[in-house]
């Protein structure tokens, strides 16, 4: 890793800083490829300048750039930016990725792109520049939201498919001073009309509630993020002990019941994500999650569960014994 300009002494503190959380978190293996996901916002430039002078730290082999087209919007400006960071990443010298997804209108699934494109060519990780403000933002909306423990997690540095966070444990002012490790004149342009939200939650969060709640508090981000934190520790938590649960119950080879209590608890999202589980080892993840929340307000709203006798799910019908309260599980389209 080259030693950063004069001068520089606390950029380079928060350098060592990163690097060394991305060690303790394991988010890069030597000789990862890497693929970053690259935006117009200070804190991609800030990630890209960070990669490109720790790579050598990290043991990363190579990094590359992509920039998606949020919208499949002729009138919108988003191909200007896209070709604006193409340009950036030529002179960086950087394998560039361009990306204007098939489609008409709507918001694009940037994520979901980036996969397929580190799918097609081989990217060990996928890099993205979400700041420990953003995570911070997260949790406030996910909180207001009012879902409960269930759906309270902030952002993971590290998820499936190779999706890594580096700078999840700088706010978003310390990551745009990265940028400078750049060492070229970046001129972006002014940005165009913004993207609609999907809701005006978060960006209100964003822009109004988290700098007032700073102002009040210096370290209300790092706290907000510290929750979001201890919420997925207790949910992995709960996730061990509902496979237990689950796997103690007396499950044949269609049918599965379960304790109404297990599911009434504050573990019943999880008990029930994972008897459906056993009962449909192939249904997508998002359906389970759906059926699974189905099934806990059926069971906590025992009475009328009890009125209508069943609960028909996408791979389940969920049935509750009167006597007992016990809720039975089966699978659809077996016999019982």
């Amino acid at each position: 890793m080259s030693s950063p300009p004069a001068g520089r002494g606390a950029l380079e503190r928060i350098v060592q800083r990163t690097v060394q959380r991305c060690r303790t978190q394991r988010l890069f293996v030597a000789g990862d490829r890497v693929l970053l996901g690259l935006g117009a916002d200070v804190a991609s430039l800030g990630l890209l300048g960070f990669l490109l002078h720790a790579r050598e730290a990290l043991g990363i082999a190579s990094v590359s750039v992509a920039a998606i087209e949020e919208r499949c919007d002729e009138e919108a400006d988003d191909a200007e930016q896209v070709a604006d960071l193409g340009r950036l990443a030529r002179q960086l010298g950087l394998t560039f990725h361009g990306v204007r997804p098939s489609g008409r209108g709507g918001r694009v699934r940037v994520v979901d792109e980036l996969r397929t494109i580190a799918a097609s060519h081989g990217y060990a990780r996928i890099a993205l520049a979400s700041t420990r403000d953003d995570d911070a933002v997260r949790v406030l909306a996910e909180v207001l939201r009012g879902r409960g423990l269930s759906t309270l997690r902030g952002l993971a540095p590290k998820v499936r498919g190779g999706v890594v966070r580096p700078l999840l444990g700088l706010e978003r002012t310390e990551a745009g001073g990265l940028a400078a490790l750049l060492d070229v004149d970046i001129v972006m342009p002014p940005p165009g009309e913004a993207v609609a939200p999907r809701d005006r939650i978060t960006p209100a969060l964003a822009s109004t509630v988290l700098p007032r709640l700073r102002g009040l508090s210096p370290s209300a981000s790092a706290s907000l993020a510290r929750l979001g934190r201890d919420a997925r520790r207790v949910q992995r938590s709960f996730a061990r002990e509902a496979r237990d649960l689950v796997a103690g119950c007396d499950a044949g080879a269609a049918e599965l019941t379960l304790e109404g209590a297990m599911l009434r608890g504050v573990r019943g999202p999880w008990v029930a994500r994972e008897a459906l589980r056993a009962l449909s080892p192939g249904a997508l993840a998002e359906v389970r999650s759906k059926d699974a929340a189905t099934l806990v307000r059926a069971a906590r709203q025992s009475s009328e569960l009890g009125r209508a006798g069943a609960v028909v799910l996408h791979g389940a019908t969920a049935l509750l014994d009167r006597r007992d309260g016990r809720v039975t599980l089966r699978r659809r389209g077996s016999r019982g």
